[in-house]
């Protein structure tokens, strides 16, 4: 059976990488996006659904949007088909007059009661020998969501084939809160460890970053 197990999950990490889709982090994520809500789709229409907003986490508010349905891969379906009163929380950035989903499955993950279905990279997990959804409490999710984009917001264009254009990771909070905030939960600790890897500047040095000319 562990034989098994593992062989499904080299399969489907080699479809990924064959697939060439960039798959991005959670962190990189929500740092990315304009706006974090949570609602339900209202109308689905064609490659767009209109969706209502019960609870904001980032951005502007609003009470309801359009929202376009991301391009679904091999390595990249989404879990199940659009439909009305599904609800979910979406990771968007704002495209003319709809808004986009950030990184496919990555940014639109699907609720359930008290629990949140991750995406992307951390979609799956094996229990008990099996591989199943990976969930997590909804409320640790959404409270460690808005401390992490209390204190980070990323500035560029989000692509692992963009390197060579400007892109950084602006921190907005203290040191002393963001130690605060890693302490509250497993998943808080997980995701501001993980800042702890990428080239992150300090708003108070945010500005000489700027006028800096080698930075770009």
């Amino acid at each position: 059976m562990k034989k098994n197990i593992f062989l499904l999950l080299i399969i489907f990490f080699s479809i990924k990488a064959e697939a060439k889709k960039d798959i991005y982090p959670l962190t990189l994520i929500a740092a990315k996006a304009d706006l974090i809500v949570i609602g339900e789709i209202d109308v689905v229409k064609g490659n767009t659904y209109i969706f209502k907003i019960s609870e904001n986490l980032k951005g502007q508010k609003f009470k309801t949007i359009t929202v376009k349905m991301f391009q679904e891969w091999d390595c990249d379906p989404r879990w199940e088909k659009p439909k009305k009163g599904q609800k979910l929380c979406l990771f968007l950035t704002k495209d003319q007059n709809v808004w986009e989903i950030i990184n496919g499955s990555s940014g639109e993950m699907f609720i359930s009661g008290n629990l949140i279905y991750l995406g992307g990279e951390d979609s799956m997990k094996i229990v008990n020998n099996e591989i199943t959804r990976n969930d997590m409490s909804l409320t640790e999710f959404k409270n460690t969501i808005k401390d992490f984009c209390s204190c980070y917001s990323f500035v560029g264009k989000l692509g692992y084939r963009n390197y060579d254009k400007p892109h950084y990771i602006l921190q907005t909070c203290s040191d002393r809160q963001i130690a605060e905030f890693e302490k509250r939960s497993k998943f808080s600790t997980k995701l501001f460890e993980e800042m702890k890897s990428y080239n992150v500047i300090k708003l108070l040095n945010h500005l000489n970053f700027l006028l800096t000319p080698s930075n770009f």
